[in-house]
């Protein structure tokens, strides 16, 4: 009869250690499952379209940006450092793979970048860092 009831105890007391040992581990696949999945629709954009952005910026931070074309593709680049690729997502609108987003207003004069901190060359910066520019 003792070993019955110390052997049920025992069973009892692994049974509790299972499942509290679980949970954590569940809750953290479930945080570890969700994402958030960015999505753009592309637009394609002509190089005459453009050739109105193909210029440089003077940012309100002091840092200059420039953008540029070659083969079809366009880029982005600050101050000489690293370039990165932009894709259009509309007319005068581009993003990074990494979620910053440029908008071109008054034919190309102004700018507005917003997470500018997700730029390779900017990582230092805070979340939702938002830059201007007039040319």
């Amino acid at each position: 009869m003792k070993t019955t009831l110390l052997s049920l105890a025992v069973a009892a007391a692994l049974s509790v250690a299972a499942v509290a040992s679980a949970a954590p581990a569940s809750a953290s696949a479930e945080a570890a499952s969700e994402s958030v999945k960015i999505s753009a629709t592309r637009y394609h954009m002509e190089p005459r379209e453009f050739a109105d952005y193909q210029s440089s910026y003077q940012l309100n931070n002091g840092d200059s940006m420039r953008f540029t074309r070659q083969v079809g593709r366009f880029y982005t680049e600050i101050q000489g450092q690293a370039r990165v690729e932009i894709f259009a997502v509309g007319p005068a609108e581009f993003i990074t793979r990494n979620g910053s987003r440029m908008v071109f207003g008054d034919d190309g004069d102004t700018l507005t970048v917003s997470n500018y901190e997700r730029l390779p060359m900017t990582a230092q910066l805070p979340a939702n860092t938002i830059v201007m520019a007039k040319r």
